[in-house]
């Protein structure tokens, strides 16, 4: 990893795009550039991504030889709520980085959801159908970029991890968290089965896949199927969090519509990297030994 490169990544005020930034920066001889909507601790220019004029000035400024694409609305009641923003966002700025950028590596960060089959385990090669506005988008935005020459498209299900601000609210663990403080009860399906996976694990692969420059779709997730309640109780348990703000529940009762076997295979990327995914509880301990204080601190606060 001693070749230099120039990486943007987009989204660094969200989990992913913030871990990521701040993993290359420490781990590899990389220059790391973020962008994100608004201002933040990991991020050298504030740009609206949905207006093309704007990503044509980033490219006046900015010549990377790989794009981490990780900003997205991916909370699915509002993109079912605000189909406008959703678009926008998820589509339209896709589109723009993926034009203007169209010589870089090109990294985008679709989901899991895509996947819609009564029984789950999917590969890279199933079926993919849009069982709601958001993963239609996704969707849209996988096409943008499967044109490009050098594209990546991955599919991660459901990352976890610890970031202290607002942005981090659509992460599971982050939920739980909040929900805690707020002496709330977090209502979890006892029937959507998924692989979480820890932030970190993710950008450590990513890393590993941009070194070894693989192109193509690759699913990333933990090798263990769990349901979301499971998932839930595993962490509450790990990191020494009260059951009793947990409670299962039957996806019936959920507003919007997603996948109930939303499993996947990552094989792919771990043989193609040589490299295996760490078991989910070891990777729960391992974010509790990196953020047991901050989580702690996190919780007393009013």
């Amino acid at each position: 990893m001693d070749e230099e490169k120039t990486v943007l990544i987009t989204g660094t005020t969200g989990l992913v795009g913030s871990r990521a930034y701040e993993y290359l920066r420490a781990g590899t001889p990389w220059t790391v550039l973020g962008t994100s909507r608004s201002s933040g601790a990991c991020v050298d220019a504030a740009v609206d991504l949905t207006d093309r004029a704007a990503v044509d000035e980033l490219a006046s400024l900015y010549s990377p030889d790989v794009v981490i694409h990780t900003a997205a609305v991916s909370r699915t009641d509002v993109c079912e709520k605000n189909r406008d923003l959703c678009y926008a966002t998820n589509v339209a700025a896709t589109r723009n980085l993926a034009e203007v950028f169209s010589d870089a590596k090109f990294v985008y960060f679709s989901t899991y959801a895509v996947y819609d089959t009564p029984d789950g385990g999917c590969g890279e090669g199933c079926e993919t159908r849009a069982a709601n506005y958001y993963i239609q988008t996704k969707l849209l935005g996988e096409d943008c970029v499967r044109r490009l020459k050098n594209s990546v498209i991955l599919r991660p299900s459901v990352i976890f991890g610890f970031l202290e601000h607002e942005q981090a609210s659509k992460n599971y663990v982050m939920q739980l968290l909040d929900n805690i403080r707020q002496g709330k009860v977090t209502r979890s399906p006892r029937d959507q089965y998924f692989n979480p996976i820890w932030v970190d694990v993710v950008v450590e692969i990513l890393c590993r896949i941009i070194d070894a420059d693989l192109r193509g779709v690759y699913n990333i997730g933990s090798n263990e199927d769990i349901s979301k309640y499971a998932f839930n109780r595993l962490v509450m348990d790990c990191l020494g969090l009260d059951s009793g703000f947990l409670e299962g529940i039957d996806s019936a009762s959920l507003d919007v519509r997603r996948p109930t076997m939303g499993t996947i295979s990552s094989a792919k990327v771990q043989d193609e990297l040589g490299h295996r995914i760490p078991p989910l509880a070891g990777m729960i301990n391992a974010l509790h030994a990196a953020s047991a204080g901050s989580i702690a601190r996190y919780l007393s606060q009013e």
